[in-house]
């Protein structure tokens, strides 16, 4: 089908159909050799519809921004109601079992991003923003206007155990991101108890 045909479906449906046909041929071929011309051809619209879903290239890989977002608001709502000391392990649970969910979508946007800089630099921006977004949800949850240290430290705590536990979880080849990131909990624990002072 030429680029300038029309392609039938909601506005929806094309702009999903443009992202996993970018990320496929991302994958395959690798970020810098493929344009934003292929992605048309292969998706079978114009040019000018795919800026009108996306600016760039970057735009796609990254497009996973908004869903994890709100996952991460929904997690933060789940713990709005628990004891302050048992919030952050309540909201990683919740927003864990979200991941678990996008497996398949973490896998094919790693493979595109790995050895690659610009996109390793805004996987980082991505992850220091889920943090800021974290550290203020748990402020909130206090009553408070701002992030204050404790929940700097909770938000630092938590976006580490996620990386942690993921990385177990991938290596481990399955099992439950859950418990993954409960292990992780409970490590983490154990080490900071070490380093307590006066310990033995």
């Amino acid at each position: 089908m030429p680029p300038s045909s029309p392609v039938a479906g909601s506005r929806e449906q094309r702009r999903a159909r443009i992202e996993a046909t970018a990320l496929e041929l991302f994958r395959a071929r690798g970020f810098d050799h493929v344009t934003v011309e292929d992605v048309c051809a292969e998706a079978g619209v114009a040019p000018a519809t795919f800026y009108r879903h996306f600016g760039t290239k970057e735009e796609v890989v990254f497009a996973y921004r908004e869903d994890f977002t709100a996952a991460l608001d929904r997690a933060l709502e789940a713990g709005a109601e628990v004891p302050d000391a048992e919030r952050l392990p309540v909201v990683l649970g919740e927003f864990a079992a979200f991941l678990e969910s996008q497996q398949d979508v973490l896998a094919l946007r790693d493979q595109i991003v790995l050895g690659h800089p610009r996109l390793m630099q805004r996987t980082l921006t991505v992850q220091r923003d889920m943090e800021s977004a974290l550290a203020a949800g748990l402020a909130r949850s206090r009553g408070l206007p701002a992030p204050d240290p404790a929940a700097l430290l909770e938000a630092g705590i938590g976006i580490l155990v996620l990386r942690v536990a993921l990385r177990s979880w991938r290596a481990q080849g399955g099992g439950s991101l859950l418990t993954a990131a409960q292990q992780t909990l409970v490590r983490l624990g154990e080490v900071v108890a070490g380093l307590a002072p006066g310990r033995d």
